[in-house]
């Protein structure tokens, strides 16, 4: 199991009393401390790996605030330290990815995070689409020229509507939600089912405000998991949301970490999975999710049986 984290992830603020704040992964490593896992630091992503799922002119224009602070949209402001953060933290989804391939799941504590960020811009606290990035690179469109089927399943209380975007006409990319509805920000209709080759591979499922365990867990098992085991996939990649979390400062949700485990533990016993951090703005209340979802992460290679039609082997590399 690797743990990918690096300093660079604290210099990113938005502001005092900002909910998207270091004071987040201080929980989480606090959480972590004194598992054996292999701890290791992120890099920087370069242009190239960048411009896999977002607009090399929108990359451009990120890469040229690097050092001083800006806003970026509504909801995404930086600091001196926020692009060197972001670029790390995409560095470190890649690199996830890679180790994924050769047979190591593992977690990035990245801040800021991506789902919402867009081919073309940033959006709801997100610069860079680790998770896209991940995915992208997990299908082996690039580096090893192998075409995999790749999930990225998203149980943010937000729809990630950049992910959706950037995977919206791919084949070999299942993008699965499950989100609050009506919220922030606005997408993730269940009518929005993909286009052109990536028909279909679009699930978004909606969920009223404050529900829990019940109402989350009949939707993710009857919708989004029937919905996996036909895709069949061969890696997962979780865009890991804690907001849905009863005790959410933001998120309205009455979802429990024990509920939220239900949901990863087939996905993670089946499909050789890793993660990347989302949202989730009560700092104890995360940290102690976090260890919990990563307990079960590590536990992917234990051999367990996954549900029945879901793929256990991926493909060679």
């Amino acid at each position: 199991m690797l743990i990918f984290d690096d300093p660079a992830f604290d210099e990113h603020h938005q502001g005092p009393g900002h909910p998207e704040s270091p004071a987040r992964l201080v929980a989480v490593r606090a959480a972590l401390a004194g598992r054996p896992w292999i701890r290791r630091r992120g890099r920087p992503a370069t242009v190239e790996e960048l411009c896999t799922v977002h607009a090399p002119a929108y990359v451009d224009a990120v890469l040229a605030t690097d050092g001083r602070p800006v806003v970026l949209d509504p909801d995404v402001s930086t600091s001196a330290g926020s692009v060197r953060a972001a670029r790390r933290a995409a560095g470190a989804a890649l690199d996830a990815a890679d180790a994924l391939v050769r047979g190591e799941p593992g977690f990035v504590l990245c801040r800021p995070p991506g789902h919402h960020a867009t081919p073309d811009r940033a959006m709801g606290f997100c610069i860079f689409n680790n998770a896209a990035l991940a995915a992208h690179r997990l299908t082996g469109r690039d580096g090893d020229g192998a075409r995999r089927r790749v999930l990225v399943f998203d149980p943010d209380v937000h729809h990630g509507n950049g992910t959706q975007d950037i995977f919206w006409q791919r084949d070999d990319v299942l993008y699965v939600s499950l989100h609050r509805a009506p919220f922030y920000p606005g997408s993730g209709a269940e009518t929005e089912r993909g286009a052109g080759p990536g028909a279909g591979l679009t699930v978004n499922v909606e969920l009223p405000a404050g529900a829990g365990d019940d109402v989350v867990l009949a939707a993710f098992f009857e919708r989004a998991l029937p919905a996996i085991e036909d895709f069949d996939p061969e890696y997962c990649v979780i865009s890991a949301g804690y907001d849905a979390l009863a005790g959410d400062p933001l998120g309205g949700m009455r979802l429990s970490i024990d509920g939220l485990c239900r949901m990863w533990a087939p996905i993670v016993a089946a499909v050789p999975t890793m993660a990347v951090l989302e949202g989730g703005y009560d700092p104890p209340l995360l940290g102690r999710a976090v260890a919990a979802t990563a307990d079960l992460l590590a536990g992917d290679a234990t051999g367990r049986r996954g549900p029945p039609g879901v793929r256990r082997q991926p493909t060679a590399p």
